[in-house]
């Protein structure tokens, strides 16, 4: 029971449900209790304490009814099959261990096989399929490509190559008999139809200990290929993607924040108020220090090179409106104009499509977008405002106006600049970030989602207090 109940939750969590240490004694204990007779029972009640939400009940009945079932060789016998002359039963604990029969019975280990596949023996194959898979730990499998390897070693602790080696010794006779041509065919039948079976058995198991794994490779390669990459299919992976990295560095940023609350010890402070202790440290004095609330200025370069990073970008901005409240969009190809109504209205994923449609295209100048920039919001930045630049700097040859990337520097508490382009390229062509990366505090390159979320990190880190 209970490495059963251990590879159970291994399939769980192969499946994205992860219960505790607490919830797996708890089914432990539950099962002993209800045993494994009543199958509805024992689901009932690994249900009651492993699934705690109904996300989590579905994903648990759907793992139940794959990993508790055995339906093998249950069907689709061929009509020629023979029945061996001996009833069913009569040395299934034998078979189901895999133990030759008892001494008086001339049957060969390879009788005992081919006689439970023909008769389609459930519980004697199941046995064996069971002492196969923790023979060769089937639960360490998790990719597609592992198919083949462990349905050989399954076969192979199942016995088949008792079936292989007594088939290629009678078919090398130099002259057989009906009963042998018999033989040879009901051997070569039942060691296709037991391949095709545990071949099948092996996919299933590997889709209930590998799925979880396979997701989390998906979305590894994902976080680290370029974001000018993604493909359209996998924008949808790439939104949850960023919901959890946005989960993830608030909880982190919070963190951060109530430390900065607490702030540092004050020695003297502390001393003083336990002299009446005897100078022990009963209570303890704190150096607070102010945490101002951050403003953001988002201004995004969403000409066709450089449009999927800026769409990242923003999904992950406003996905941070807990801890980022104050957070003013801009986009521009020459022109800069205000998006921030698109998503004051809409969701993110909608609006930012949207503002690629309104104001996406060529013809990118950055030296239009700062003059227009210190014409409309340049006064409004104060020591509150972080300022971020996501753009590859490449101005067409135009006039770049860095004077305005200069005061930008002098009002704003940070600028910083993410470029999505290797920093090998920024001195090469049209490119002026050698001339604006002296105006930022930060420059940082920027072109997949891991570098994105070290960038934002690092955002977070700098715009929590005045110390």
């Amino acid at each position: 029971m209970q490495r059963a109940l251990e590879e159970f939750v291994l399939a769980l969590r192969g499946s994205g449900l992860e219960p505790g240490l607490s919830e797996c004694v708890d089914a432990y204990r539950a099962a002993r209790i209800v045993g494994l007779d009543d199958r509805d029972r024992l689901r009932e009640a690994l249900g009651a304490t492993l699934a705690k939400t109904e996300p989590g009940r579905a994903i648990f009945d759907d793992v139940f009814e794959r990993y508790f079932s055995f339906t093998m060789f249950g069907e689709g016998l061929p009509d020629t099959a023979e029945t061996p002359e001996t009833e069913p039963g009569d040395d299934d604990g034998n078979a189901a261990n895999g133990k030759a029969p008892p001494s008086g019975d001339a049957r060969t280990p390879t009788d005992v096989l081919l006689r439970m596949i023909e008769t389609a023996d459930r519980a004697g194959l199941a046995g064996r399929l069971r002492a196969a898979e923790q023979q060769v730990g089937i639960t360490g499998a998790w990719l597609p490509t592992q198919r083949g390897l462990y349905t050989r070693r399954m076969l192979d602790a199942m016995g088949a190559g008792d079936l292989i080696a007594e088939e290629h010794a009678l078919a090398a006779q130099p002259s057989r008999s009906a009963a042998t041509e018999s033989r040879i065919s009901r051997l070569h039948a039942a060691r296709g139809r037991l391949f095709e079976e545990v071949r099948d058995h092996v996919a299933r198991r590997l889709v209930l200990y590998g799925k979880s794994a396979t997701e989390k490779l998906r979305d590894t390669t994902l976080s680290t290929q370029r974001l000018s990459s993604i493909e359209r299919r996998d924008f949808d992976r790439m939104l949850r993607l960023i919901h959890k990295l946005a989960r993830r560095l608030a909880t982190r940023h919070a963190l951060r924040q109530r430390r900065q609350r607490r702030g540092v010890l004050d020695v003297r402070r502390t001393l003083a108020r336990n002299v009446a202790y005897g100078g022990v440290l009963f209570e303890t004095r704190w150096k607070n220090r102010p945490i101002s609330k951050p403003k953001v200025i988002a201004i995004c370069d969403v000409s066709r090179s450089v449009a999927s990073y800026a769409r990242f970008l923003l999904l992950l901005l406003y996905g941070l409106r807990d801890v980022l409240p104050d957070v003013r969009s801009f986009a521009f190809t020459h022109r800069l104009v205000d998006v921030s109504g698109h998503f004051d209205r809409d969701p993110p994923h909608i609006a930012i499509e949207r503002v690629l449609d309104q104001v996406g295209g060529t013809g990118t100048n950055y030296g239009t977008m700062l003059r227009d920039f210190a014409t409309q919001e340049l006064a409004k930045v104060d020591r509150r405002t972080t300022v971020i630049m996501l753009g590859d700097g490449r101005n067409n040859h135009a006039e770049p106006e860095v004077q305005v990337m200069r005061d930008l520097h002098k009002r704003a508490r940070r600028v910083v600049w993410l470029n999505p382009e290797p920093r090998s390229f920024w001195a090469l062509g049209d490119s002026e970030m050698p001339r604006y990366a002296p105006c930022c505090h930060t420059v940082r390159e920027c072109g997949t989602l891991v570098q994105l979320e070290r960038a934002v990190d690092n955002l977070l880190r700098n715009t929590g207090s005045n110390g």
